[in-house]
């Protein structure tokens, strides 16, 4: 029998024949998994030891093909360069205020923070955890936002968005050093066992910026991090919300390994614009999840499956989920499509 680490792989590189079950995973859902066991995102950071625990231990009743240490803690970026954050008593972290109040404070950035920060080196801690306890088992992956969605949360969005009809010149300034910081963020994960990297950029959704400033301003800066995270011998999951129909093409030429898309995403036309080229995640709608009944969830997942299924598919959420899905509607997501020959 197939383990769950072989299923995911095959997907994730093609083989021409689908795995003996489809490959099924969760995409982050650290918030969901430390409020399994009533912790905290600030807990958990802060106590490295039982939130690799906690994570191991959820996994053996979900058995998420992929398992996501370290992910949900992005906006600590934010704070360790200036900015402000808020730890939600159940939730994600809130910026409160960006890390920088205007282009020239990219002047003042020191990268070797990122490393030499406390809670930095407890997530590293839980994905070397992570990765030894159950790392032969389950691919062991890990998040960042991307170049863009970064540069919103250091920049904040509204003076982005205005940027890049004002100051296209210090965007691109602005993005350089967005870049760098998500490569010397998730880079040394990939050492800690980490071989799947998940780069999201929500703020660069079809919902918010144009093609053209997709083609712009996002694409050439994904393209460079992932180009460097893969000289480390990573995979790369892409995820971006809302509808991207008009960028799906983009996603090969980026050099990513999954493409995740949102429940707005039509995933019988992914799947034809793709092409094989790269495998294709999606898309149950996270709310389902959380308001559904199993029942329920499983008739989305199975749409899903029937919809896109192939050698090159692993069903996922349409995004991260909400600290409130029941557990059992996780595990009647995962679960729905084993044993099924589609």
């Amino acid at each position: 029998m197939m383990k769950a680490k072989e299923i995911i792989l095959r997907a994730i590189k093609g083989s021409g024949r689908p795995p003996s079950r489809p490959a099924a995973a969760l995409l982050s859902g650290a918030t969901w998994t430390f409020r399994q066991r009533n912790l905290t995102l600030k807990e958990a950071l802060d106590q490295p030891e039982l939130a690799a625990g906690i994570i191991c231990e959820i996994n053996r009743t979900v058995k998420s093909d992929i398992v996501w240490p370290g992910s949900g803690f992005h906006n600590l970026l934010v704070h360790i360069f200036g900015g402000k954050i808020k730890f939600r008593p159940q939730g994600n972290i809130d910026v409160d205020e960006p890390a920088f109040g205007s282009i020239s404070d990219l002047d003042h950035v020191d990268l070797a923070r990122i490393d030499a920060h406390e809670w930095i080196v407890h997530i590293r801690s839980i994905i070397g955890a992570v990765s030894q306890r159950i790392g032969s088992d389950y691919l062991i992956g890990t998040s960042c936002w991307g170049p863009f969605t970064l540069a919103g949360q250091f920049y904040g969005v509204e003076r982005l968005m205005s940027g890049l009809y004002k100051d296209k010149q210090g965007i691109r300034a602005l993005m350089e050093v967005m870049t760098e910081v998500c490569f010397r963020y998730l880079a040394p994960a990939v050492e800690r066992g980490a071989a799947m990297l998940s780069i999201a950029e929500p703020t660069a959704s079809g919902d918010l910026i144009s093609l053209k400033h997709f083609e712009e301003f996002v694409a050439p800066y994904l393209q460079k991090v992932i180009t460097r995270l893969k000289e480390q011998d990573a995979f790369i999951t892409l995820h971006i919300c809302g509808n991207i129909g008009d960028r799906l093409y983009l996603a090969p030429q980026l050099g990513v390994d999954l493409l995740s898309v949102d429940y707005k995403v039509d995933l019988a036309q992914a799947r034809r614009v793709l092409q094989g080229k790269i495998a294709l995640a999606g898309n149950v709608n996270p709310v389902l999840l959380k308001d559904g009944s199993a029942a329920q969830v499983r008739a989305a997942a199975l749409k899903c499956l029937e919809a896109a299924y192939d050698d090159r598919f692993v069903l996922m959420p349409g995004c991260d989920i909400p600290p409130a899905v029941p557990l059992e509607n996780v595990v009647a997501f995962i679960n729905c499509g084993a044993g099924r020959p589609f």
